[in-house]
C-alpha cells in the first residue's frame, strides 16, 4: 500500500475543501454592496476553486499518487468523497450550514463516487510515457480550455453586477489560460520523450 500516496490524498483533499469553504464566507459590506472590488475577489476565488475542472483535477492527482490503476480508482473516489464531507461537516460546524446540507447535496456525493473512478484511473494511464499517457495527461488541461466556454463565463449576462462579471471574466480566462498552457506542456513533453528512448536505445549522449 502506498501511504505516502494515500497521505497526500487526504490533504489534497482537506486543503481544496477548506479554501472552497472560506472563499464562500461573504461580509456584511459585501451584501450591502460596500465592498464590491472585495466581493469580485471572492467571487473570483470561489469561482476558480469550485470549478469542475480543479475538483476533476483532484481525483485524477490522487489517482496518479497511489500508482496502481485498482488503488487509482478507489483514490478518486476518496478525494472526491473526503473533499464533500470535509467541506460540509465544516460549514455545519461553524454554523454555515445546517443539517439539511447532506440532502440538498446529495447529487455531488453520488457524483463523487460515479466519476471519482474513472478520474483516478485517467491518474493512473497518466504516469505511462505512450500515446495513453498523453491522453490522459491531457484530460485535465482540455477540461480547462472546455469549462469557461460551457459554463458561460465569457457570456455572462449584462444585467448582473459587475462584481459577476468581472469575476467571470477572470475565472474564464484563468482557465482557459492554464488548459492552453497544459495542454502545449503536455504535448511538448510527450514529443520530447521519445527522443530521449531512442538516443538511450542507441547509446547516443
Amino acid at each position: 500500500m502506498n501511504r505516502r500516496g494515500w497521505s497526500l490524498v487526504v490533504v489534497a483533499a482537506s486543503v481544496l475543501a477548506l479554501v472552497s469553504l472560506a472563499s464562500n464566507v461573504t461580509t456584511l459590506s459585501q451584501l450591502e454592496g460596500k465592498a464590491d472590488t472585495l466581493l469580485a475577489g471572492r467571487l473570483t476565488l470561489s469561482q476558480l476553486v469550485n470549478a469542475g475542472t480543479v475538483w476533476a483535477g483532484l481525483a485524477v492527482a490522487s489517482g496518479w499518487l497511489v500508482r496502481r490503476p485498482a488503488p487509482a480508482a478507489a483514490a478518486g473516489v476518496v478525494a472526491l468523497l473526503t473533499a464533500c464531507v470535509v467541506h460540509y461537516g465544516v460549514g455545519m460546524a461553524f454554523g454555515m450550514f445546517d443539517l439539511n446540507v447532506w440532502t440538498a447535496n446529495l447529487h455531488w456525493l453520488l457524483a463523487a463516487m460515479v466519476v471519482g473512478g474513472p478520474l483516478g484511473l485517467v491518474g493512473a494511464i497518466a504516469r505511462r510515457s505512450d500515446p495513453w499517457g498523453v491522453a490522459a495527461r491531457l484530460v485535465v488541461p482540455v477540461g480547462a480550455v472546455l469549462e469557461p466556454f460551457i459554463v458561460g463565463r465569457f457570456t455572462t449576462p449584462a444585467i448582473l453586477p459587475w462584481p459577476n462579471r468581472v469575476a467571470d471574466l477572470i475565472t474564464g480566462l484563468a482557465l482557459l489560460t492554464a488548459g492552453v498552457a497544459g495542454c502545449f506542456g503536455v504535448l511538448a513533453a510527450g514529443r520530447r520523450r521519445p527522443v530521449i528512448h531512442e538516443r538511450r536505445a542507441t547509446g547516443v549522449s
